[in-house]
């Protein structure tokens, strides 16, 4: 369930069941997310397998299809075989059960036909640039107030910051071809509608990447802040500083399908405006972080600041910069 990140298992049988191949199917997971387009695997393996398991595998072979849907074929690596005819007979034979009738063209074949198969798929896909902007000086810093889901606008220093911003990503080209993404809270939008008088872009707001919710903490005093605050004894993912705030692992899950929308969809330009918190995370799905890694692998920005990604169709990732600041 991409919108989720979740798996459903669904009342229905699969192609695999009927034909008896009890390997688990599955995507390579550098491919693309399903419905997105993706690289489909089955894995030749004995090992249980549940719903959503990530398992690192060495592709051996791969089932052509006249229709183009190709199946790779796959090993764990701790196994030895390195192609497809290395597999004994039975685990041959039952590959062989998924698809008995053979169209014209279609068939299992080895290695070096998965290989360019896969360099096929790589060579579609395109180069991608990320560049993530924090909204500039809001109201917040300066009265001495909790931003989160404050609703506070950009002070005078902050419209003309953003202008600056929108100037400098001039030299980034951010004016021809960009997509612009940005948070719907007012200090962001602002922060676009300043930077829109050089860029000229039309933005998309997403609620999805809104500043971390610190529930009855929203745009209250500091001092009134740390006086009610929940307790904390160290890092707790699972934290909330008032009952109806936002954890670490909330905002991770509600940044997710906004990352891999990003990651999938065939826009190559794209430009983000959103907020200090909420970044950091993205910034860290972009590097190839998980969740688990926030715990001690944090980017931090202020105001105004810039980041730069590329992202290559091997999935390599570059950080050109990170939380950059002109002034």
């Amino acid at each position: 369930m991409p919108d989720t990140d979740t798996f459903e298992e669904k009342n229905c049988d699969s192609l695999s069941y009927l034909r008896n191949v009890p390997f688990p199917s599955g995507w390579i997971k550098e491919s693309g997310t399903p419905p997105c387009e993706h690289l489909d695997v089955i894995v030749v393996t004995d090992e249980p397998c549940e719903l959503g398991d990530e398992l690192p595998v060495r592709v051996i072979g791969v089932f052509c299809r006249a229709d183009g849907d190709n199946k790779l074929a796959a090993v764990p690596v701790s196994c030895p075989e390195n192609d497809i005819s290395e597999l004994s007979d039975s685990e041959s034979d039952t590959l062989h059960r998924l698809y008995p009738k053979l169209g014209k063209g279609e068939g299992w074949f080895g290695k070096e036909r998965a290989e360019e198969v896969i360099s096929d798929f790589f060579s579609r896909k395109k180069r991608k640039i990320i560049i993530t902007v924090q909204h500039t000086e809001s109201e917040h810093h300066i009265n001495g107030h909790i931003g989160a889901w404050g609703e506070w606008s950009l002070t005078e220093r902050g419209r003309q910051q953003a202008f600056e911003v929108g100037k400098w990503l001039l030299w980034e080209d951010c004016h021809r071809g960009f997509k612009m993404y940005c948070s719907d809270q007012p200090r962001a939008v602002q922060t676009a509608e300043e930077m829109n008088r050089s860029l000229n872009i039309t933005p998309v707001y997403s609620k999805l990447i809104r500043e971390v919710n610190a529930g009855e903490g929203n745009g209250k005093p500091r001092d009134w802040y740390r006086e009610h605050e929940a307790p904390k004894n160290g890092y707790d993912p699972d934290y909330k500083p008032f009952p109806d705030a936002e954890s670490d692992r909330e905002l991770w899950d509600r940044l997710t399908p906004f990352y891999k929308q990003l990651m999938e969809n065939d826009e190559e330009r794209i430009l983000i405006v959103s907020h200090g918190t909420t970044l950091s995370f993205l910034q860290s799905m972009i590097m190839g972080y998980s969740f688990e890694d926030i715990k001690k692998v944090r980017f931090s920005g202020s105001g105004g600041s810039m980041s730069k990604f590329v992202i290559e169709p091997s999935g390599k990732v570059t950080a050109c910069y990170i939380n950059h600041r002109i002034f």
